[in-house]
């Protein structure tokens, strides 16, 4: 059970030595068109390294079909803002994860999050997103993998296809759209309207699983897996606030907790021991 984010911050890390800075605008729901699909980029993900299937893309809505040959991965897309070195962001984002309120500061107003998906062998994931027209970079968090791609040409005018999950972070909490269950699969748009960028981790937990469980874990300080927590799980990328991310999700049916390990820049500790968790249940 992944409940910190030190592995996805050394990837992440490493991944910055080879960063490329562009322009990047803000994201947008899952597309479709009558006049033209939206532009579907296969990444794949393994072995260390990013292979794109174009690198260079038609700016607008763009669909990533994220693949895995090996291992469990989750692809990000992000800037660099003009004047802020790789070498900085590669010490920054170490730092940052350490607790180093600085750090975190920097990492949170100098690099625009724009979100991404994680893959398996075994499951196949999708992240759209909205791109104008740019230099672009994707990395593995969980390698030192990263890949340059252009964006060119004008945006097209792509229809919406609206998710059937939808999930807002304001005041740092969790909001679905439903207080009922939630399907085990389709497509989430989480739109971030908070003031700090936030993840979203879904991890499958026992049915019996309560919030002072959960409460009771974070209080205790404690590194290992709690003993609710299952095998099953899923993180998206990283979105900064103002940014909307769209992925797939196909999860088993049952109770899950919803959490994000982004560390704040009020206390340095991760967003999930501040109470940014939420316990939902698919169906």
């Amino acid at each position: 059970m992944r409940l910190h984010n030190k592995g996805v911050a050394a990837g992440l890390a490493a991944a910055m030595s080879t960063a490329a800075v562009g322009m990047l605008a803000a994201t947008s729901p899952v597309v479709a068109s009558a006049a033209a699909p939206p532009k579907v980029v296969t990444v794949t993900l393994g072995g260390g390294k990013i292979a794109l299937g174009s690198t260079s893309i038609p700016a607008g809505n763009v669909v990533f079909a994220v693949k895995s040959t090996k291992g469990d991965h989750t692809m990000q897309v992000l800037q660099l803002h003009a004047g802020y070195s790789q070498n900085q962001a590669q010490h920054d984002i170490n730092a940052a994860f350490g607790g180093n309120k600085a750090a975190i500061k920097r990492v949170d107003t100098k690099i625009d999050w724009l979100g991404g998906d994680d893959a398996t062998p075994q499951k196949p994931s999708q992240f759209s997103t909205h791109l104008a027209a740019g230099s672009y970079m994707v990395v593995d968090q969980e390698s030192n993998a990263s890949k340059a791609f252009t964006v060119v040409s004008a945006p097209a005018a792509y229809k919406t296809l609206f998710p059937n999950v939808y999930v807002t972070t304001k005041d740092n909490v969790f909001h679905t759209h439903t207080s009922l269950a939630l399907p085990h699969s389709g497509w989430v748009k989480m739109h971030n309207n908070a003031q700090e960028p936030h993840m979203f981790v879904l991890q499958h937990v026992k049915q019996s699983t309560t919030k002072q469980d959960v409460r009771d874990y974070i209080a205790s300080g404690s590194q290992k897996p709690p003993s609710w927590g299952l095998g099953d799980s899923m993180d998206a990328g990283v979105v900064s606030p103002g940014m909307t991310q769209v992925f797939s999700y196909k999860m088993p049916a049952g109770k899950y907790l919803i959490a994000c390990f982004w560390p704040s820049i009020d206390t340095g500790m991760p967003h999930f021991a501040m109470g940014m968790w939420k316990l939902v249940q698919l169906s």
